[in-house]
């Protein structure tokens, strides 16, 4: 099998290359128009059975996860035939001498479990073999069960918690990870505070479009008048969220004049700093920027960023803390917006167009062992196992 570092040093010139020809590669048609087209039904078929957790973090609070195992599904000749109330049998599990890899789908700062990108990764996650856990981070509008802390780009406490989970339930399962902007930072967080103390069945990390400099991510967004459109969206969706989660929870959620709010830093400002125990934003930016550290990863992580993102600047890879450690790879194409990647050229060995989802499929498949099913097509990139 390829080592990861043959494999990384070779990743350049191995991988499908994204193509977006024409007008279609415009950085603002990719972040926007690919998470307007409507999704695989098998993503739809997936949520119609998938069984929701509620699991507790480090620090007490409450999240949702929800999950899609092969042995609950309707349409498999293995379903059980007894219900177990949305809990897990791990008695059963640990009880399975090869229990199927699982791979957990985190969503981004205005997504949430049920989000098109997420149904769609985890559903083509399900088609390789893995078993999917999709995470609703704290206080989505997917989570009726509100959290008692403000969920925001540091939380690496919840995918700890949420491995710790699956180990429970599936032991010895193998795990990874995909995980889109905000959630890939948490993502990325999370494994460079692990450092060399891993759990022992995490095999890999994939994510796509991360803002690892959370301070310049912000200026962008907030500063570029081009970006009017992406600061407008972020704010709705956050404060529907939070006059959601206040009116659950009035004596958590304080009453904020958050329909003033202007600026995603303004936003942090008065919401996540004064819920979070934050200073300020840049404190807040400061401590949870997963950049910091990167380098202490020693997991094989995928980082797929587009250089014409047009809210993360692409300068913040180009450090020794992305390039210089043997377990990050870097797709980087000059095109492909913010978690965009839909290629306008179809590979027959590619499920779809989504380019950036492919990549991260794959390398987790591989890492794990796992082939995509010829019937239905397979995505074609080479990833390494942690061995």
């Amino acid at each position: 099998m390829i080592k990861f570092e043959q494999w990384k040093g070779e990743a350049a010139t191995s991988e499908p290359p994204f193509i977006a020809a024409g007008w279609r590669g415009n950085r603002h048609f990719q972040t926007i128009w690919p998470n307007r087209i409507k999704r695989d039904p098998a993503s739809a078929q997936l949520a119609s059975w998938s069984k929701s957790v509620i699991i507790k973090s480090e620090d007490g609070d409450s999240l949702r996860v929800r999950w899609s195992q092969h042995h609950d599904d309707p349409s498999s000749q293995v379903s059980r035939t007894s219900s177990d109330n949305g809990h897990h049998n791990a008695a059963r599990a640990a009880t399975q001498p090869n229990p199927r890899p699982v791979l957990i789908v985190l969503h981004g700062l205005a997504g949430c479990a049920d989000s098109d990108n997420v149904m769609a990764t985890a559903a083509k996650g399900y088609a390789l073999g893995f078993d999917i856990v999709r995470v609703d981070l704290r206080n989505t509008q997917a989570n009726d069960t509100p959290s008692l802390g403000v969920g925001h780009a540091g939380r690496s406490e919840d995918l700890r918690a949420t491995i710790r989970h699956i180990e429970e339930q599936v032991p010895g399962a193998a795990i990874t990870v995909i995980a889109f902007s905000l959630g890939g930072n948490i993502t990325l967080k999370a494994l460079g505070e692990y450092g060399e103390i891993l759990p022992k069945d995490l095999r890999a990390a994939a994510t796509i479009s991360v803002p690892i400099d959370l301070g310049s991510a912000c200026t962008a967004i907030d500063e570029r008048r081009e970006n009017w459109i992406y600061r407008r969206y972020f704010l709705k969706r956050l404060k529907n969220r939070y006059l959601n989660a206040r009116q659950q929870r009035p004596d958590l959620f304080h009453a904020i004049d958050v329909e003033n709010i202007q600026g995603i830093r303004d936003w942090d400002n008065a919401v996540v700093v004064p819920l979070g125990g934050f200073t300020d934003a840049e404190n807040y930016y400061t401590i949870n920027s997963s950049l910091k550290v990167l380098e202490k990863i020693r997991v094989p992580t995928l980082l797929v960023q587009a250089q014409d993102d047009p809210f993360i600047p692409f300068e913040s890879f180009q450090t020794p803390a992305v390039q210089g450690n043997d377990f990050v790879c870097l797709l980087s194409p000059k095109q492909g917006g913010h978690v965009g990647f839909y290629s306008t050229m179809k590979l027959d060995s590619e499920p779809d167009l989504y380019w950036a989802e492919n990549r991260a499929l794959a390398f987790c498949a591989k890492s794990v062992d796992l082939c995509w099913n010829n019937e239905s097509g397979s995505v074609s990139a080479v990833a390494p196992s942690a061995n």
